[in-house]
């Protein structure tokens, strides 16, 4: 009977000890998730700190031009030409000959078409998040930097190499983020207008006018990819699909926050 209490005695502390360790694990799991988060976002806000407070002690007048110049000299991250230039290696190895994808429109399946020489701006709108008739410029070079950039400046850019929208297959698009304090200046300027993607939810609509055509979209999908993550050009089924893409944390751009939309 003693030897019984001594055993369970003994499984006892064992079973105490590893709750414990089990509880310190997490903890530093947790501690080191939230620390990879902060990160990112307290360097974006202390350096806009820091241009603020640079702006502030400057002697008056200060030139309308040099406030230009520092909001958006620091508005937002550039994901440079690396990344795009890796983008657009993936979009050139796309194989689209022979693939089909539904089309809502005549519920049925349709070839997937890839048309590089289109080139009339497109229009888009998502309700939830207040973005209207926002310009997509279509069939952008995306390895140039000084090309994707001057047209980011309007709006949005199409992904040159992925289908169109209206054209089947997955239509990719992107835009600039800005950091919060940039954003709520500028809320509605349109080369950081997808500052606003983080609002969006699953089952909002998205509808884009091409050509005169309204095509419509529910947002089926919403997550954060790392920035080698190049799978989001791919189409995702056999679905015609709008995928939208912005830097995250917003204005910082350590991730992606990849919004995926389903024609219907």
């Amino acid at each position: 009977m003693e030897e019984n209490i001594k055993i369970s005695s003994v499984d006892e502390k064992k079973v105490k000890r590893m709750k414990k360790s089990i509880a310190w694990i997490l903890g530093v799991i947790g501690i080191v998730v939230i620390i990879s988060q902060v990160f990112p976002l307290t360097k974006s806000y202390v350096q806009g700190e820091f241009q603020e407070l640079k702006q502030r002690i400057m002697k008056d007048p200060l030139p309308e031009s040099y406030r230009q110049y520092i909001a958006d000299e620091f508005a937002y991250y550039d994901p440079g030409k690396s990344y795009f230039a890796n983008l657009s290696d993936s979009a050139e190895g796309l194989q689209y000959q022979g693939v089909f994808t539904y089309d809502p429109k005549t519920k049925t399946s349709k070839p997937i078409v890839v048309n590089k020489e289109y080139s009339e701006n497109m229009y888009i709108t998502i309700d939830k998040i207040d973005i209207k008739d926002i310009r997509i410029t279509p069939n952008v070079e995306s390895s140039d930097e000084k090309v994707y950039d001057q047209y980011l400046k309007f709006g949005l850019a199409h992904f040159k190499g992925t289908p169109l929208p209206g054209d089947g297959g997955n239509s990719f698009i992107y835009g600039h983020s800005a950091v919060e304090k940039f954003f709520s200046r500028h809320s509605n300027l349109p080369e950081t207008i997808f500052t606003r993607l983080e609002g969006v939810d699953i089952g909002d609509s998205v509808s884009i006018n091409k050509g005169g055509e309204e095509l419509k979209y529910i947002v089926r999908n919403k997550r954060i990819v790392s920035p080698d993550d190049f799978s989001i050009l791919k189409s995702q089924s056999d679905k015609e699909t709008l995928t939208m893409m912005t830097c995250w944390p917003l204005g910082v751009g350590t991730k992606r926050l990849v919004v995926v939309a389903e024609r219907f």
